[in-house]
């Protein structure tokens, strides 16, 4: 039995196959960008400048970052599991330590904080925050958004205590009560 391609076919396909990739090659983008138009107004760039400057709110002050989107505990999510903060952050009324802790996580309700665990050790607390998400069966987006939360850890001796995340990304912070 002979299985041999006539020699003809073979090199029709391969100039078939060279000109194919001659001809996207040579549709290829220009190789300068045009040119953007002048502005109308000469005081104002081009929409299509490169910001140069963060943003302004009017008079001159740059807007502070409020550290992201604050969200309360909502107990009974399904799947829960723990998340790691990216920061700690701490105040003390009293005898009483105030932590705000934000992390990084996906929009509602696909994400969703479900609780926080503080362990106490000696001179430490570690904290856990807990997500999963809502009953809804939907197709989850993937946009990371900045998450914060606060919460209390009550009625603490006086003394240092080291505030630490159980996910080991956020750094450990010292607080001192009374």
């Amino acid at each position: 039995m002979n299985t041999s391609r006539p020699a003809g076919r073979t090199i029709a396909g391969l100039v078939s196959f060279a000109l194919l990739l001659a001809a996207c090659s040579s549709a290829a983008a220009p190789s300068t960008p045009p040119s953007a138009p002048p502005s109308a107004n000469p005081t104002q760039p081009s929409p299509d400048a490169p910001v140069t400057a963060p943003p302004s709110d009017g008079a001159g002050q740059v807007p502070v970052d409020p550290g992201g989107k604050f969200v309360v505990p909502k107990p009974g999510q399904l799947d829960v599991h723990p998340v790691p903060a990216d920061s700690l952050a701490t105040r003390v009324d009293g005898s009483t330590i105030i932590v705000t802790a934000t992390w990084t996580s996906g929009v509602e309700p696909c994400n969703v904080l479900d609780s926080i665990e503080v362990a106490r050790g000696a001179g430490t607390y570690t904290i856990t925050l807990r997500e999963g998400h809502g009953p809804e069966e939907i197709a989850c987006i993937a946009i990371a958004e900045q998450h914060k939360t606060e919460f209390e850890i009550p009625d603490v001796s006086p003394g240092t205590y080291t505030i630490t995340d159980s996910g080991g990304l956020a750094a450990p912070i010292k607080v001192t009560v009374g």
